[in-house]
């Protein structure tokens, strides 16, 4: 059933995004798809429907009917036009092909192909599944249930309600999981294998969008050779997921900053939609959207183009249209509130949500980010790479400035929102580590094992920033004129 769930993801992004290219609608069709499926599946678990193979099999198929019907027209239009596969080959096209874009593309092919065999032929067996997404999933599938899932009783886990309990997480993962076993699959390893490799070829087109596909090659090459990320890659909880989604939807976010092509806007806010139905902490990424977004509708003092279904820009009633759908992204994990508040699912929070000075806790956090940041034992060279480039960047903007040139048309404006997004966004997780009040585990522990998983979110950003830099830009261009196929 997971061709059908991915055939749903595609017609939605289609839906919303028609001109987006076809790499990145295959590449995340999956997560689309499931986050669909898996929020229907909430609610009729709220509405006491029981989550059997019959009443799946009839959501899919009318989620499926549902997603082709909101393309019905185009797909009429695309078939009274021309054919609906019209290849057409011309050797121009191919002028950019070189040895070491192969050579790259090579190297990404073996390294996803060993992620991709680990993840299939190793059994789940992380602590966090086996205690949580994995196990939940399962006993959801045989019990037709997740809100009234027998494991969810007090009695049977006494520690249930209290701060950092399972239950707290949001149940996208698990409820995917579910999907799977309730047709009567033997793991559900192939949802992280799928996801991740779907990831490899969205981001793949998304950087494309700006760069050569020699420059596109080398972020995925820069992301698959991170140590830390690849290696959870392969395992059943949501870091590297929830990275995959959350990372993408900052780069529609900086892209929408750029150009204000509608359709980013909209691709944006459904990735932070997903990203925060995956785990609750992407709200900070949705408080990133809303202030950058914010500050720059305040700077352009213009009106924000509407998004609409042919790309086009259409005047709003209102300039902070683009406020509201981000804000929007916020209804799965409202959902969930209600749906767990109202299931007696609630647990102890684990934050203190009020304001306070502790500097002894701040520094201890701070310290423990940066010697993330900073050692190359679980992301390589990832954000080294990325200060260099910063320094690069800098310099850049630097010497335009002298030569009294602007900026904006050199591209540099794309490289400024991503380095921006980072650095908040990193500010963000450091609030969230400080807000936490630490009861249930020591500081330091979740600095050390917990904190390394949570900035896998930045590792596709700081490879798409390093490779953005406009020294580096030019350069690839200028490699791709110079070693590709077309002077041979």
């Amino acid at each position: 059933m997971l061709i059908f769930i991915f055939i749903i993801g595609f017609m939605l992004l289609s839906s919303m995004a028609w001109r987006s290219s076809l790499l990145e609608k295959a590449g995340f069709a999956l997560p689309v798809g499931m986050a669909a499926v898996t929020l229907a599946m909430l609610l009729m678990d709220w509405a006491h429907i029981a989550l059997t193979r019959t009443s799946m099999t009839i959501l899919t198929l009318t989620l499926l009917l549902a997603a082709i019907a909101a393309n019905g027209k185009k797909l009429l239009m695309l078939t009274h036009k021309r054919p609906l596969f019209h290849i057409a080959f011309n050797k121009s096209h191919l002028t950019w092909l070189n040895l070491l874009w192969l050579l790259m593309l090579m190297g990404v092919i073996w390294l996803e192909y060993v992620n991709i065999s680990k993840c299939l032929i190793y059994p789940t067996y992380d602590r966090d599944s086996m205690a949580a997404f994995d196990t939940f999933g399962y006993v959801c599938a045989q019990e037709g249930t997740y809100l009234r899932m027998s494991l969810f009783d007090a009695d049977y886990i006494p520690s249930l309600h209290h701060a950092g309990s399972a239950m707290s997480y949001v149940p996208m993962l698990p409820l995917s999981y579910a999907y799977l076993y309730i047709y009567g699959a033997a793991t559900s390893k192939a949802i992280p294998a799928l996801i991740y490799l779907g990831f490899l070829f969205g981001l793949y087109g998304l950087c494309r969008r700006r760069l050569t596909h020699t420059a596109s090659m080398l972020v995925l090459l820069g992301v698959i050779l991170t140590p830390e990320m690849t290696s959870f890659a392969s395992h059943s909880i949501t870091n590297v997921m929830h990275a995959c989604v959350a990372s993408a939807a900052i780069i529609y976010l900086c892209l929408w900053l750029e150009r204000r092509e509608p359709f980013d806007l909209r691709l944006m806010a459904l990735m932070l939609a997903i990203n925060v139905w995956m785990r609750a902490e992407g709200v900070v990424f949705i408080g990133v959207a809303l202030l950058f977004i914010f500050i720059s509708l305040i700077r352009s003092h213009t009106s924000t183009p509407l998004p609409s279904a042919e790309g086009e820009s259409v005047r709003p009633k209102s300039r902070w249209w683009a406020i509201a759908l981000t804000a929007l992204a916020m209804l799965p994990f409202l959902l969930w509130t209600v749906c767990s508040s109202t299931c007696g699912l609630a647990s102890e929070s684990t934050l203190i949500t009020h304001p306070f000075w502790d500097g002894d806790k701040l520094l201890t956090v701070w310290r423990g980010v940066y010697g993330l940041l900073g050692g190359s034992d679980y992301y390589g060279w990832t954000f080294n790479i990325a200060l260099i480039m910063l320094h690069v960047h800098i310099f850049y903007a630097i010497y335009l400035r002298l030569r009294h040139q602007s900026m904006r048309p050199e591209g540099l404006s794309l490289s400024h929102y991503l380095i921006w997004t980072i650095i908040i966004g990193i500010a963000g997780y450091v609030t969230v580590l400080y807000q936490v009040d630490y009861q249930w585990d020591s500081i330091q522990n979740v600095l050390d094992f917990s904190a390394k998983r949570f900035l896998f979110c930045f590792v596709p950003m700081a490879w798409f920033f390093s490779v953005s830099v406009m020294p580096m830009r030019k350069f690839a261009t200028w490699f791709e004129r110079k070693c590709g196929i077309g002077n041979l």
